[in-house]
């Protein structure tokens, strides 16, 4: 039959991959945990203080304008050891993948 197929669907005919099913599929090689992504872009992966995005000053025809970069966050906590190191800006997936990182290592390793 048409169970576990995309029929109906946007990507019509194609397997689903995802929830239980590959779940089940993975857990038969490995071990599985699902971490909750909330707030992962939002705090620093080093200390978990709140962050911003990166602010950039640019100067065009005498005139100076502050714009926020999107592709990078910068970590505004004064005693964070990476802003201590002089490396206070990230990515801002990079950052959010290491918060990923920790918060599924905490969940198998507990």
């Amino acid at each position: 039959g048409a169970a576990g197929t995309a029929v109906g669907s946007r990507i019509k005919g194609h397997v689903k991959r995802g929830g239980s099913k590959m779940t089940q599929q993975h857990r038969q090689v490995c071990p599985v945990g699902h971490t909750n992504e909330n707030r992962t872009s939002k705090i620093c992966s080093c200390c978990f203080a709140p962050i911003s995005l990166s602010r950039a000053t640019r100067t065009k025809d005498g005139e100076t304008k502050t714009m926020r970069l999107n592709g990078s966050v910068e970590c505004k906590n004064p005693t964070c050891p990476r802003r201590k190191a002089g490396r206070g800006s990230m990515g801002r997936d990079a950052n959010a993948a290491n918060n990923i990182l920790i918060s599924g290592a905490s969940i198998l390793l507990s």
